[in-house]
């Protein structure tokens, strides 16, 4: 709760300047069990970024270099759609093919691209769709461009959900996989997504910069950053969290900030600001038939240059084979975890993230690991969140951890581990999410 509060004072420290101005304008995620790499291999790929053919600053090549640098073994591109033309579409696919070999994949994808209002999500990421262009390629007509979105200055999502649908039903139409990036508003189940974006590396830069602007600290603006991106993951938990604001008598909320300094009404009725776990629950109850799975990606822009972000969000994949179509269905399962660091493991009665473990005995076994993945770095908290409660947190301060850990089950739900590192080199904290594991008991 310190930390939370903590996050939440650097909010009311930074949005203290424009709601001040703002008044003034007014008056003038038993035994241990084998772990499952034994049976597959860990590979990390990053699947966001943009090249030259929309507005990105460099090439495959390039992009495959930094990647390989930093880990990954793979990278997905996501070209804005809107700028892409049939000629950009093929060199892309030629491109990513010839990056390709046996130790590296790089493959086509591209980007729908919403007209969305500050803090909106209106865009989706759309991997292994063999077809950008709805229709007859020769018109090169985007989705977005088919089923366009208004620009919604609230912060309330797309005006037009059925088109975000139709999107997503395209990109489906296509063989492809649907992730809405950006993780600062709203996701409805009635979009469709198959996945969301928990993490997106260049939002969070952006952020940063704009509060360093305004005076800030480092440290400050990093938080604000991090917990505006939160919003995906954590929904309303924080903005409700009350605040005290110098110049006002009365506690506020950091909701009610925004809507009085910008007009956002986040969370309104028409569109409340779910969280990921409000989205897996509604897989736990059957509202939907598919659960969302969640990534961090780097939507570098810089990927021709020296500071590209390429891989500085990324996601562990548990795979059998480094393989076109092995990747995109571990994908497609959900054995995989988010992160800007650490990694992890995470079994319920051995099943793998993804999977459902059918429990009988009235008591699931987790085995879990985490390591921080730097030498300079400690695992600083793992908490275990049951069907959207933290159930049990630990602090290892060491640069890994395992447990095991037994847990009462009654009815059907999901696990899933999150964890939080701390570089000492850097003074940074680094963040994994496990996607979940459901369960159903009998």
């Amino acid at each position: 709760m310190k930390g939370r509060r903590r996050v939440l004072q650097a909010f009311a420290v930074i949005l203290e300047t424009a709601l001040v101005a703002s008044l003034m304008a007014c008056s003038s995620g038993s035994d241990k069990e084998t772990p499952p790499q034994e049976s597959y291999m860990l590979i990390y790929f990053d699947g966001h970024m943009h090249t030259v053919r929309s507005d990105g600053s460099g090439d495959v090549a390039q992009i495959k270099a930094t990647a390989i640098q930093r880990g990954l073994s793979a990278v997905i591109i996501a070209d804005h759609c809107e700028e892409l033309t049939r000629d950009k579409w093929a060199s892309l696919q030629a491109e990513t093919k010839a990056a390709s070999d046996d130790s590296f994949l790089a493959l086509p994808g591209f980007e729908v691209t919403g007209k969305e209002g500050l803090l909106n999500r209106d865009h989706i990421v759309a991997w292994n769709a063999s077809d950008p262009f709805v229709g007859d390629d020769v018109s090169e007509t985007c989705p977005e461009e088919m089923w366009p979105s208004e620009a919604n200055p609230d912060g309330t999502g797309t005006k037009q959900p059925e088109n975000m649908a139709k999107w997503v039903e395209y990109i489906h139409s296509q063989g492809g996989f649907a992730v809405q990036p950006h993780p600062v508003g709203t996701t409805r189940l009635e979009y469709g997504v198959d996945g969301i974006e928990l993490y997106n590396q260049s939002q969070i830069n952006d952020i940063v910069s704009y509060a360093k602007l305004l005076g800030y600290s480092d440290e400050e603006s990093l938080e604000f950053a991090i917990t505006l991106g939160n919003l995906a993951t954590y929904g309303e938990r924080d903005i409700n969290e009350p605040l005290t604001l110098q110049g006002l008598t009365e506690p506020t909320t950091l909701k009610l900030v925004l809507e009085q300094v910008a007009g956002l009404r986040l969370g309104a009725p028409e569109a409340p600001l779910n969280s990921w776990d409000d989205l897996l629950m509604a897989y736990v109850d059957g509202t939907v038939s598919k659960p969302i799975f969640a990534f961090a990606g780097s939507d570098d822009h810089k990927t021709g240059d020296p500071d590209s972000n390429v891989g500085m969000a990324k996601n562990g994949l548990y795979v059998k084979s480094l393989t076109e179509d092995e990747v995109y269905a571990a994908i497609k399962a959900g054995r995989s975890f988010a992160t800007t660091g650490p990694s992890l493991v995470l079994t319920v009665d051995g099943k793998l993230m993804g999977e459902t473990a059918r429990i009988s005995g009235g008591s699931a076994t987790l085995n879990l690991s985490a390591n921080a993945e730097s030498a300079s770095a400690v695992v600083e908290k793992v908490d275990i969140i049951k069907n959207g409660k933290v159930i049990k947190s630990v602090n290892p301060s060491s640069s890994s951890y395992e447990g095991t850990i037994e847990d009462d089950v009654t009815g059907s739900g999901y696990y899933r581990i999150e964890i939080t590192s701390f570089d000492a080199s850097s003074g940074r904290r680094y963040f994994a999410w496990s996607n979940p594991i459901f369960f159903e008991s009998s």
